[in-house]
């Protein structure tokens, strides 16, 4: 809502356009022209609003959204403006259509202010010069009257007078007949008392929050599009399902196969699995909260062929054919095999020696040891996190170290074990299952079988002698006295373009004084541990846990993905990092994720949390429960931010969701501090990443790509941010 960067960082608007009259520009509903003027200061109509807003705004992906700004200079005759967000100038939109303080600079009379002293008199005080807010449009299903949400910036520190006073010039202008019309606070600072309320109802206005508001959707849109399938209600098996289908599912699945699309009853955290997917594959991806096989959209189409589209204001399904299912299909994955490189390494690399002399050096190293290894470096450099013996870092300032020490195996040594002669079984089965799923021909069924077979021969082949020797040597000058660890996929089809690999792969946990079986033999259990994701090597090796990660880039849900890309299967290659394991210290509390853009969203200012109590994963929840999701709003560098609830955490099935926030204030600001400088490192060593200046990166809502980072919250109060990777994503 709020501009919070330097005006040279996006140009300067445009020219100034006054008032041309007290009532400004006149709208036509016969006329309908979005172009006529860059203002109006009424709304009169339904069709004048939507010709006007922007298409997909808001707090969430709901439906159209228009800024305006109030003029109170002149407390007593307080002057409102419309923004109209498809104005345009040269065939372009000017930045004047984009945001508040540009908007401002273009149509209030005799406008002096700079950025700064703009938010100052804006956002930061109870009697205000200016008021910058949305009009936000809502929908409790995809067929209800929509509702029009009056909301602040989730900074503004408005509370009651201020709260009515808006509402009161807001309400006076906004003249479309019978709209229900509300005050949706989406700060917890913005509060009203009982009198003030009263003031709201008197006006005809309705008092709610975002969260509220949230709960109460039965429509949720998470991405965007249209796709062609058959439309599956509840399968029984979702390892059945085939990118020719449109899924409708109960609950989030732990794992879920490449389709066409997502429908699904429970409530989606944006950064779970399911939705980073369909943003990196481009499918459509809602939330139905009484979607079923009785509903009655759904029903009619059960197992049929269906055209779905997913739009900001509702979704859309209608009948279609075999023949253009197919075609669809064909369109989408008619292309060449794209091969997947990387490059050779022989050694073996602490974190610590990956870029002793500049972060960028890590970054090259990505292509050595696969991104997470290589970043878990990055993050370990003094320029980024540093260590503890690092003077003037993060990790130094805290007291402890940020990210976790440990080494990183090159993906050289995944093609030297398979090409180890006494394993010809392995590279035989490999090559047969490479061949075969290249022929686009394998039933899910099929797929399956001849993955795990793949993955058992991993388990019983042997290992070059001398690689094991130097990776154990390795951990215990990494990892001096550590015995528990955590080895990770790193692998080199992670973290592309258009394709970052999230959930993928699997990771184990290994004792350093676990011994191998005779014959070194291993194999793969479900986990016991209460998450239901994770798996176990049997015996707790770091031979049996290296084996079961490089087995695991042939699962096949990792093996779906890359066809659905035409990632060529026969040139990838599985790196790993070893950390110790993150509770040796302090038992574990609690999880976030951190995406550095409001997810859904390119008009909001801030970061995106997701957190959960315990070992219950953000990005893959035990079905049932659902993380907690706040947006981290700060407007620039330098200030306070805030931190808005759109839903609270279910951490237990079953049980009532929790009333307040996982984590608390000082634990979230220290959170956002440190990923703020780990996206302004990661943007002066990335070349490409951002095309401005690095000081604005983190406050910049339209960078191409962000960075998804995840952190380990312990019981002693210290932070482990145990990955950070690029996301394309919005």
């Amino acid at each position: 809502m709020a501009l919070i960067v330097a005006p040279a960082a996006f140009g300067s608007g445009c020219a100034t356009e006054g008032d041309e009259d007290d009532d400004g520009p006149v709208w036509s509903d016969g006329k309908a022209d979005s172009q006529t003027s860059l203002f109006y200061r009424t709304i009169v109509s339904t069709a004048q609003f939507e010709s006007l807003a922007l298409k997909d705004g808001g707090v969430v992906i709901q439906g159209p959204s228009m800024k305006f700004v109030i003029d109170r200079r002149k407390p007593s005759s307080p002057k409102i403006y419309f923004q109209n967000a498809n104005y345009k100038e040269s065939g372009r939109t000017p930045e004047s259509a984009r945001y508040h303080y540009y908007f401002s600079e273009a149509v209030l009379p005799d406008f002096a202010e700079d950025l700064e002293s703009f938010n100052a008199h804006t956002y930061d005080v109870q009697d205000k010069r200016y008021v910058a807010g949305t009009i936000q449009t809502y929908r409790t299903d995809a067929n209800a009257t929509p509702s029009y949400g009056i909301q602040l910036y989730p900074e503004d520190v408005a509370k009651d007078g201020a709260i009515v006073t808006a509402v009161t010039v807001v309400k006076g202008a906004f003249k479309i007949p019978s709209v229900k019309m509300m005050f949706v606070a989406t700060g917890p600072q913005q509060t009203l008392t009982a009198t003030n309320k009263a003031k709201l109802t008197t006006l005809g206005v309705g008092n709610t929050t975002i969260d509220a508001v949230l709960g109460a959707l039965k429509f949720l849109p998470l991405n965007l599009g249209e796709a062609w399938g058959y439309l599956r209600i509840f399968p029984a098996n979702p390892d059945d399902l085939t990118p020719l289908d449109i899924a409708v599912l109960d609950e989030l699945p732990l794992d879920l196969a490449v389709v066409g699309g997502v429908i699904t009853k429970a409530y989606q955290d944006a950064s779970s699995h399911v939705n980073l997917k369909s943003k990196e594959r481009g499918t459509p991806d809602m939330v139905l909260r009484d979607a079923g096989p009785s509903n009655a959209t759904l029903k009619p189409f059960a197992n049929k062929p269906v055209h779905l589209i997913v739009k900001s204001d509702g979704f859309k399904l209608e009948a279609t054919t075999d023949a253009i299912i197919q075609a669809k299909f064909k369109e989408r994955t008619n292309k060449p095999w794209t091969p997947v490189a990387y490059v050779p390494e022989t050694r073996l690399f602490s974190f610590a020696e990956m870029c002793p002399s500049k972060p960028a050096d890590c970054i090259t190293a990505q292509k050595k040891f696969g991104s997470k290894a290589a970043n878990l470096g990055f993050l370990q450099h003094k320029a980024v996190l540093g260590r503890t013996t690092d003077a003037n870092t993060p990790s130094q300032r805290a007291g402890y170290d940020l990210a976790p020490a440990g080494l990183g195996i090159p993906v050289t040594y995944y093609h030297d074990f398979i090409a180890y002669a006494p394993n010809a079984t392995l590279r035989t089965k490999l090559s047969a299952l490479i061949a075969a799923e290249k022929t686009g021909t394998l039933s899910p069924a099929q797929r399956s079988t001849m993955s795990a077979e793949v993955r058992a021969e991993f388990y019983k082949a042997q290992f070059p002698p001398a690689t094991l020797a130097a990776i154990k040597g390795k951990v215990g000058t990494s990892l001096v006295g550590v015995d528990r660890l955590k080895v990770r996929s790193s692998a080199n089809a992670e973290d592309l373009p258009n394709f970052d690999g999230a959930g993928l792969h699997d990771s184990f946990s290994a004792r350093v004084s676990n011994t191998d079986n005779a014959g070194n033999t291993c194999q793969v259990v479900a986990g016991t541990a209460g998450v239901d994701t994770k798996l176990e090597v049997e015996p707790k090796t770091v031979q049996c846990a290296v084996k079961g990660v490089w087995a695991s880039l042939w699962n096949k849900r990792a093996i779906e993905e890359r066809s659905f890309a035409r990632l060529d299967h026969a040139t990838v290659g599985m790196g790993i990092a070893i950390v110790a394991k993150y509770d040796v210290e302090s038992p574990e509390i609690a999880n976030s994720v951190l995406v550095t853009r409001v997810m859904n969203n390119e008009t909001l200012y801030g970061y995106s949390f997701s957190s959960q109590l315990g070992e219950n994963l953000v990005t893959n929840p035990t079905p049932g429960t659902y993380s907690e999701n706040v947006i981290a709003g700060f407007i620039g560098n330098g200030a306070a931010p805030t931190f808005t609830v759109t839903r609270y955490a279910l951490p237990v099935a079953g049980q009532p969701k929790l009333t307040h926030r996982v984590l608390p204030d000082a634990q979230m600001v220290q959170m956002l501090d440190l990923t703020k400088a780990v996206e302004t490192a990661y943007c002066k060593a990335k070349v490409g990443y951002y095309a401005n200046s690095c000081d604005q990166v983190t406050v910049d809502p339209s960078k191409p790509t962000a960075l998804d980072l995840e952190v380990k919250v312990l019981q002693n109060g210290h932070l482990v941010f145990k990955q950070v990777r690029e996301f394309a994503g919005h």
